[in-house]
């Protein structure tokens, strides 16, 4: 129920600011504005606002193009940071930036998938991001996944409630997949049944969805965890309805397929994210009195009408750095995507996340200012791949035990030869290539990052995944503030962003 009115709240709110604000204009005096083509229908613009200031980078995708949009692990797993500007390297992208909001073990917080492999379920409310198989089509709303499994030879299907997010209780059936490890393991006492995929993922030809042929491995009604290995567990607790008829209607050596779906049609991946800032046309977003609508440097997603020309948009916005850039609202970050044409946005993890990598000439090269002094690692990220979807070739880079501010003369690795040492190359600043049109000498904000007013060197140590994840608690635009925002209105928070909401609430 308060769900329920908190999202009638954001509604109302909307339509008031739809009538009474104005979008941003997309220049004015003083704006500076440069476009790059890093690809056949991609480019990619620098905007220097003075009014705010505002340093705002966008990466322009038409979808008509040849290119893929990939959502991408860190880690390559649920459990785990890694810089955006790694994940870009491993997979030869032509853009990213960072994605998803970020639990205390470095997993997304919203429902996530990638090439057919739904990674998790929610375990918070969320919105998701998607664009369907062919790149025809983008789609962001907030949406419930359903999932199945079915039985081959009589056409039973038995509904999952949820992928690696959380045990079963009641007469829940809910599946867990060796991308959760230890972090998502198999309930004890139960009955469960162990599955391995005989196929790849595919679109369902009989309804909206993901399908994949599975046989059955074991099935066991016992005190012991039965683990997926490589493959699935689905289970129930022991002694309900649920576990009877999935113990006797499934046994070793059954053909199985197991399903999902978001509502979408031709989608295999999503990336989640929160709030929504503009929706059909309108804004969707409005101001709170919470540290979270301050401004903060922001990234997002968000896409144009749909047709021949429709575009995604991957955004920056810096912030926190006086004199340089300010950063945005969530209303005025809503203002910008609705200027650059967008019908639909959705706001991703932000404050000393937020960080946009590009692709040239085989380089990747960080081409925005973390506002932390340094790249922060993420849970996840949103690429852009050239072509067909390339399957990474190379392990993810581990986390560093210190981060260091990049140096001019610091010399960026390609994704030829991508970084697998215990200490990842620190990113570079972006360089303009000469072909470019306008101004050849790089502006203020191409410089390597400054250390910004009252950050002591000392603190640019960080071990470990713990420290990473105290400074995305205590980051208020990061999960802390989402978390404390969300927990204010009365939505539910799962233990993961509880911590977050408590951590951040006693360093305020």
């Amino acid at each position: 129920m308060r769900r329920a009115r908190f999202l009638y709240r954001v509604s109302i709110l909307t339509a008031a600011l739809a009538l009474g604000l104005a979008v941003m204009p997309a220049g004015g005096a003083g704006v500076r504005t440069r476009t790059t083509t890093l690809a056949p229908g991609v480019t990619f613009t620098r905007i220097n606002d003075p009014r705010g200031p505002w340093s705002i980078r966008v990466v322009s995708i038409e979808l008509a193009q040849a290119s893929t949009i990939e959502p991408v692990l860190a880690a390559g797993r649920l459990r785990g940071f890694e810089r955006t500007s790694s994940m870009a390297r491993r997979y030869g992208a032509v853009a990213a930036i960072n994605g998803d909001y970020a639990r205390p073990s470095g997993r997304p917080v919203m429902t996530f998938a990638q090439d057919g492999e739904l990674a998790q379920t929610e375990l918070t409310f969320g919105v998701n991001f998607a664009v369907d198989v062919g790149e025809t089509q983008a789609y962001i709303k907030h949406q419930t996944p359903q999932v199945w499994l079915q039985e081959a030879d009589t056409a039973l299907e038995h509904p999952i409630a949820a992928v690696n997010a959380g045990l079963p209780a009641g007469e829940q059936l809910r599946a867990f997949t060796a991308l959760g490890g230890g972090e998502e393991p198999p309930p004890n006492n139960s009955c469960g049944a162990r599955i391995y995929a005989t196929g790849g993922p595919r679109v369902s030809t009989t309804r909206t969805g993901v399908e994949q042929p599975h046989v059955v491995n074991e099935v066991i009604c016992k005190w012991r965890k039965l683990w997926p290995k490589q493959g699935r567990t689905v289970a129930a607790p022991v002694g309900t309805i649920t576990a009877s008829q999935l113990t006797t209607g499934l046994a070793p050596g059954d053909d199985v397929t197991y399903g999902w779906s978001l509502g979408w049609p031709n989608v295999l991946e999503t990336i989640g994210g929160l709030p929504t800032l503009v929706r059909d046309g309108e804004l969707f977003v409005g101001k709170e009195n919470t540290a979270f609508f301050n401004p903060h440097p922001r990234t997002g997603v968000g896409f144009t009408a749909p047709g021949p020309t429709q575009r995604v948009l991957f955004v920056t916005v810096d912030g926190r750095q006086p004199g340089y850039s300010r950063g945005m609202t969530p209303l005025r970050f809503a203002k910008l995507f609705r200027s650059l044409g967008a019908t639909y946005a959705l706001n991703l993890d932000g404050g000393g996340s937020t960080t946009m990598v590009v692709n040239r000439g085989g380089v990747h090269r960080i081409v925005n200012r973390p506002s932390d002094g340094y790249e922060r690692p993420v849970s996840s990220a949103l690429l852009l791949l050239p072509g067909p979807d390339p399957r990474p070739t190379t392990t993810p880079a581990p986390i560093p035990t210190v981060f260091p501010t990049p140096a001019p003369s610091e010399t960026p690795t390609t994704s030829a030869t991508p970084t697998t040492s215990a200490t990842p190359a620190p990113s570079d600043s972006w360089t303009p290539s000469p072909s470019e049109t306008a101004t050849p000498t790089p502006d203020a904000s191409e410089t390597p990052s400054p250390e910004p007013s009252g950050f002591a060197r000392s603190t640019i140590t960080v071990i470990g995944s713990r420290d990473v994840w105290l400074r995305i608690a205590n980051d208020p635009a990061s999960t802390g503030g989402l978390a404390t925002w969300l927990l204010h209105e009365g939505i539910y928070l799962d233990p993961g962003l509880q911590r977050a909401a408590s951590i951040f609430r006693l360093s305020d």
